[in-house]
């Protein structure tokens, strides 16, 4: 296990492709009493989206911290930015990294690193649509050990 993981900034993700099929946009809208749908996707679904055209697991990223679910990593914090709104059925290309690693001392909390990585989502034309930025927590023993 190792005290410095600052090695994994600029990690990228293997990347992909995904569409939002109309479909899931008027179940989403509808399970979130939404307004109905539009010409645009409902920006929730840009997370998904993201996460799901983007090569990697969760378990993927766990492994590249050396962190384990029953070690307690935690969801952060997650920003979604639009140049413009997802349109359905259009498909998207993904492509991500990691951009930060952070070791932070909490005087309750411990020892923890706050990892965080970008997706962005682009048109056929390869401009920017959408950017999901997200940080993982992951707790460590002292020392460094997970």
């Amino acid at each position: 296990m190792s005290d410095d993981y600052s090695h994994l900034v600029g990690h990228r993700f293997p990347g992909g492709t995904v569409t939002v099929p109309g479909w899931v946009d008027r179940l989403w809208r509808d399970a979130v009493l939404a307004d109905p749908p539009g010409a645009a996707v409902h920006p929730g679904l840009a997370y998904l989206a993201a996460v799901q055209g983007s090569g990697v697991t969760f378990q993927d990223i766990f492994d590249l911290a050396e962190a384990t679910a029953e070690s307690g990593p935690m969801f952060g914090e997650q920003t979604l930015t639009f140049e413009r709104p997802l349109t359905t059925d259009t498909e998207y290309t993904v492509e991500g990294e990691i951009t930060g690693v952070v070791r932070k001392h909490g005087k309750r909390a411990g020892t923890f690193d706050m990892l965080t990585f970008e997706l962005r989502l682009r048109d056929a034309a390869g401009d920017l649509v959408a950017t999901n930025a997200n940080t993982f927590i992951f707790p460590r023993a002292a020392g460094g050990a997970a």
